[in-house]
Order: C-alpha cells, then sequence, then structure tokens
C-alpha cells in the first residue's frame, strides 16, 4: 500500500486506513451502512438467479443481468480468489450501482489490485444495452449480487445486518452492494 492515494490525493499508508477510508466515502456519498466482511459469509445459492428469470422485468435486457451475468458456479469460485470485502447498503440501486465502480477504483488506487464492485438490480446506464455485442460503459458497469447468483438476505445476516423487505411499491428499501476488496 506503500505510495497509494486516496480520492483526495492524500496518501493512504496501511491496509486498514484504506479500508476505513472506502467506508468513510460510502457513507459520505449517501451509504446507510458499510462495513468489512469475510468474503466467507457471502452466501451463493443457485436459486436466486430464478427470481431474477421469473420475476424481474430487466431478465435479458442488460449485459449485467442474467443470462449474462456470472452463474452461481463461477461466483463460487471467484469469491475464493477473496479474503475480505465492504459490504454496503444505500437508499437506492442507481447509488449503488455508482458506489459499486467508484468504490472499486479508489480501492483499486490504493492497492487492492483484484478489487471489484458488485451492484443491486439491472443496469440502468444505456437507455437500451447493447446484448448482442460489448459493453459501452464497462468501467461503470457492474451485476448486481442476485444476477451472481448470491443471496442477499442470508449474506446480510451471516454479517448481523438485516434488511426489510417494500410491501409496497412507493415503499422505501435499502439496495446492498459489495467491493470485494482482497
Amino acid at each position: 500500500m506503500t505510495g497509494s492515494f486516496n480520492n483526495r490525493g492524500g496518501p493512504v499508508t496501511g491496509p486498514a486506513e484504506a479500508v476505513e477510508h472506502l467506508c468513510r466515502v460510502a457513507r459520505e456519498a449517501g451509504a446507510t451502512e458499510a462495513r468489512v466482511i469475510d468474503v466467507k459469509t457471502v452466501a451463493v445459492a443457485p436459486w436466486v438467479r430464478w427470481k431474477c428469470r421469473y420475476g424481474c422485468p430487466g431478465y435479458g435486457r442488460s449485459l449485467t443481468c442474467p443470462p449474462f451475468s456470472p452463474r452461481p458456479e463461477e461466483t463460487e469460485k471467484v469469491l475464493g480468489c477473496y479474503r475480505t470485502g465492504l459490504l454496503f447498503l444505500a437508499p437506492a440501486s442507481w447509488l449503488v450501482r455508482y458506489l459499486a465502480s467508484h468504490l472499486e477504483h479508489l480501492a483499486f488506487r490504493a492497492g487492492y489490485y483484484k478489487a471489484f464492485g458488485l451492484g443491486a438490480g439491472p443496469c440502468g446506464l444505456c437507455e437500451e444495452c447493447n446484448t448482442g455485442g460489448s459493453c459501452h460503459r464497462p468501467g461503470e458497469a457492474r451485476p448486481s449480487l442476485e444476477a451472481c447468483g448470491i443471496d442477499v438476505f442470508q449474506t446480510l445476516r451471516n454479517n448481523g445486518l438485516n434488511l426489510t423487505l417494500a410491501r409496497e411499491p412507493d415503499e422505501p428499501c435499502s439496495r446492498v452492494g459489495l467491493v470485494l476488496l482482497e
């Protein structure tokens, strides 16, 4: 981590300071919760993508959603390459998607070269996704946790958090993001 810089150009002296800085950036941007977790607490289950396929209008309309997103088996293999992650909650999917790519970028600059962010919900960066080709905004587009087969509710419970479901369409509900760090 020596020689790395935070987003304000100041030096980051070590891993603990870098992660603390990422949590602070997330909260300042609007995250209601940001904490470091052991990646072993991330729950992956094959049924999760069925919820996308048979319940989400975004299914098949974005390269970050099924059937284009990583399958649960691939997700489990990739998670095995990491020890820690930054789990965060925010009041809107767009904010989670923004934070996933922004925090990933900051983590990379701080020395976490394997950093990778996962967002929430369908992408929405482009008016129409180029599902027949490559992504037009690969630096910002990130798959959602659910699209990769991550059981968000169990992952939150495994980390001492709960998510209250929205019972009505207008009712607010937190969205969840994750940045894999090391």
